[in-house]
């Protein structure tokens, strides 16, 4: 006698990668670098609510933002290891509309905003319908570890 159980999709199913995603938005206010009540309000923690195909994340204010995989902001803004990207203000003549389009897959990620004055950003995502319980904890070289390390720990 068979047995069946509910499928649900897992990290490896390539079919939620090749069809186009499910929209989430979201954007915020963003408190000035060195502003340290609480988890550290120059930051801001986003979570999705399934495992991300795609994230575009754009600067609408005046100051360079930092995006950052882990909860590694240090004092002023700067993510311990300098593990981050760096995006730059909007409004330049070089960069008009500061956006990055990151293609990965997680269920997390930080801003923190790394200037002096209010910061302003918006994410869009591209989700998955995969669990974001099934995506594993974003962790080593390149994400968290301390200045200096070179290890390669994919």
């Amino acid at each position: 006698m068979a047995v069946f159980e509910k499928y649900a999709p897992g990290l490896g199913s390539v079919g939620n990668y090749q069809v186009s995603g499910t929209p989430w938005v979201t954007g915020s206010l963003i408190a000035a670098s060195g502003n340290t009540s609480g988890l550290n309000s120059s930051t801001k923690k986003i979570q999705f609510s399934y495992v991300t195909k795609e994230v575009t994340v754009m600067n609408l204010g005046d100051t360079n933002l930092h995006i950052h995989l882990a909860n590694n902001a240090g004092a002023y803004g700067n993510p311990l290891g300098s593990h981050m990207y760096t995006l730059p203000p909007s409004g330049t003549t070089t960069t008009p509309l500061s956006r990055q389009t990151f293609d990965m897959k997680t269920k997390e990620l930080y801003v923190t905003n790394a200037g002096s004055g209010v910061g302003s950003f918006q994410v869009y995502a591209s989700l998955t319908r995969i669990d974001k319980l099934r995506m594993f904890a974003l962790t080593g070289s390149g994400v968290d570890s301390e200045a200096g390390d070179t290890t390669i720990t994919p």
